[in-house]
């Protein structure tokens, strides 16, 4: 037995500086596979944060400009539009999962102006630097797939959405991972970027302004997250409910500009204005005729909502053949959807411009 007591030491000695060695090459694996997780964890939240804020500019209303955004504090101001700013003050936090819209810090949001959603143990996420920002969105671009010709006019007259891009960018600082691995042995590689642990995670918003990015930076700089959407520019808030002696609303003001807008209206008018003075020359007074006249010069619309739980609109009218004309407006407004004036709390209710988020 004693024999074999000295290969057995051997033996236990051998697998102590396996298993030293093993984890002084395990440990650092895991921690560094942690800090990737994080990174990659936090380019989707900001690639959520451009697509979802894109979305919401299908639900407003395009028949008026976007309404402006509001303003306060330091953290959720930016953006000339209320989706951007209402969308900042979701994604102020870096992520839409918890949020606290009435929960203020001193004159500002709570989400924007506090730390305390910085829980992460190996990297911090922020909006705060200059070359980062928060989710951004352009000005439509209303000549965006436009048309020549009347189209173009048309357009002009009555689009207020167009092509809308929205972007956002966060920097990333590492707490954890030590800068270099073994430095006796590694020659000066680095590891990591700078650890700022030392500066303090309860200064994470100061850290993350003096981020820089670059090879020789200080701090991870993701990718820019982009997203574009082309909203329905025409898009028509009220039901279109019509008849021919109607002469206004939203249906009628753009058949209308269609309708006068060819080069050919001038002519059509003129030579109708002929004919009327041939056909009442006779006539010791034409005002009745003119009363009540289908003059070629104005559109008639007859038409008329098609509602839930409602028979096809129809018209009838008193003629030879067919008396009724079945219509339905082409709608493609949805009034609950009407959320130009929704508010930060109620805009998780409306993901991505779902009332459900299960429901697209």
């Amino acid at each position: 037995m004693s024999r074999l007591t000295p290969p057995r030491r051997a033996l236990r000695g051998a697998a102590s500086v396996e298993m030293a060695l093993s984890m002084i090459a395990l440990i650092p694996i895991f921690m560094y596979a942690l800090f990737l997780d994080d990174l990659l964890r936090y380019s989707l939240d900001a690639q959520e944060a451009a697509v979802t804020t894109v979305w919401d500019f299908t639900t407003q209303d395009y028949t008026k400009g976007l309404k402006p955004g509001g303003g306060g504090g330091t953290g959720p101001q930016g953006g000339a539009s209320n989706v951007q700013h209402n969308a900042r003050l979701t994604y102020c936090d870096h992520e839409s999962g918890i949020d606290r819209p009435d929960v203020m810090s001193g004159s500002n949001y709570a989400d924007c102006e506090d730390t305390d959603h910085h829980l992460a143990v190996v990297a911090h996420v922020c909006w705060m630097n200059s070359n980062a920002k928060q989710v951004t969105c352009e000005a439509p671009e209303q000549g965006a797939g436009e048309l020549s010709g009347l189209a173009q006019d048309y357009q002009g007259e009555f689009t207020n959405g167009g092509l809308i891009k929205c972007s956002a960018r966060a920097v990333v600082e590492n707490y954890l991972l030590p800068e270099e691995f073994l430095p006796e042995f590694s020659d000066g590689v680095k590891l990591t970027k700078k650890n700022w642990k030392q500066e303090g995670v309860e200064n994470v918003h100061d850290n993350a302004q003096a981020g820089v990015g670059g090879a020789d930076g200080n701090a991870y700089f993701l990718k820019e997250q982009k997203m574009a959407i082309l909203t329905d520019t025409w898009a028509l808030t009220e039901d279109a409910d019509i008849s021919p002696s109607d002469s206004s609303g939203e249906m009628y003001d753009r058949v209308k500009f269609a309708y006068e807008g060819p080069n050919s209206y001038s002519m059509v008018s003129t030579e109708m204005d002929s004919f009327r003075d041939k056909l009442t020359e006779e006539l010791m007074d034409d005002m009745m005729l003119m009363a009540f006249e289908d003059s070629p010069k104005e559109p008639y619309l007859s038409i008329h909502p098609h509602l839930s739980n409602m028979q096809t609109p129809a018209n009838t009218i008193n003629q030879e053949g067919d008396t009724r004309y079945f219509n339905q407006e082409w709608r493609d407004w949805d009034q609950d959807k009407n959320q130009n004036t929704y508010q930060h709390g109620e805009r998780g209710d409306w993901y991505m411009g779902c009332k459900d988020a299960e429901s697209c």
